[in-house]
């Protein structure tokens, strides 16, 4: 019963793979968006030119390093000493102001990379927020590159199964013996598997043309055959070309 289950939902996650990744793709695009919006609002808060951008996301990445192993020490004393923390936290958060106030222990010691107040100095508080900014906007464009890349997958995957329909197909009515022997079948018997294989090929074919459309119009490829592909770099460049922070 599990595995007529399983059959189901995975030829149903089959058919609706080119809604998934459409979707997928249409709210990476938008935080895309968004980042982009968020982090030139912010250099032009600060004033910052783009090589200023880059030397701060240069001295957060090398301040984060130098401060990995003696965060790493901190965090397992604090582990230890749960409970001294959460005193230490409840009376520092009474004695200041609501943006100097620390999250709760738990919030606190999940984060990897947590930034105290009292290590930020000077300037590095205002860097690391460009930082954060810049490396969110990179790993958005990374996720609409493995997006459009599943694509090309998926396209590739469908026509290899209409192709061996196809070759099924055609063994069949030859009554050739390479790769699929017929030769113990009735002939009602192999008009039926005939039958059921160029039904299945029509199936296949109908997702193609529904996947293909699909992925057209949310891709901007209209003018393009999807199945004319032969290398990733080529499909990758219909994406966002925007260079990378």
């Amino acid at each position: 019963m599990l595995t007529i289950q399983a059959s189901g939902w995975n030829k149903r996650k089959a058919e609706n793979l080119d809604r998934t990744l459409a979707k997928r793709y249409i709210k990476t695009v938008q935080r895309i968006t968004e980042a982009t919006q968020d982090l030139e609002k912010l250099t032009t808060e600060l004033s910052l030119q783009q090589d200023t951008v880059h030397q701060w996301v240069s001295d957060v990445q090398q301040w984060t390093s130098g401060g990995n192993k003696r965060r790493h020490q901190l965090r397992r004393k604090i582990a230890v000493e749960k409970k001294a923390l959460e005193v230490a936290i409840s009376e520092h958060n009474a004695a200041v102001g609501e943006v100097e106030k620390l999250p709760p222990p738990n919030e606190l010691l999940a984060v990897d990379n947590y930034s105290w107040p009292w290590e930020c100095h000077g300037d590095m508080e205002q860097k690391k927020k460009v930082f954060d900014k810049v490396m969110l906007l990179a790993r958005l464009k990374e996720e609409e590159l493995i997006v459009v890349r599943e694509v090309k997958q998926h396209m590739e995957y469908m026509r290899s199964i209409a192709g061996l329909i196809e070759e099924l197909t055609f063994q069949l009515t030859e009554d050739t013996n390479r790769k699929c022997s017929t030769e113990g079948l009735m002939e009602k018997g192999r008009e039926g598997l005939l039958c059921v294989l160029k039904r299945r090929l029509c199936e296949v074919e109908a997702q193609m043309a529904t996947a293909r459309t699909t992925y057209k119009n949310i891709l901007g490829l209209q003018t393009l055959s999807l199945d004319d592909f032969s290398e990733e770099e080529d499909f990758e460049n219909t994406s966002s070309t925007d260079e990378e922070l």
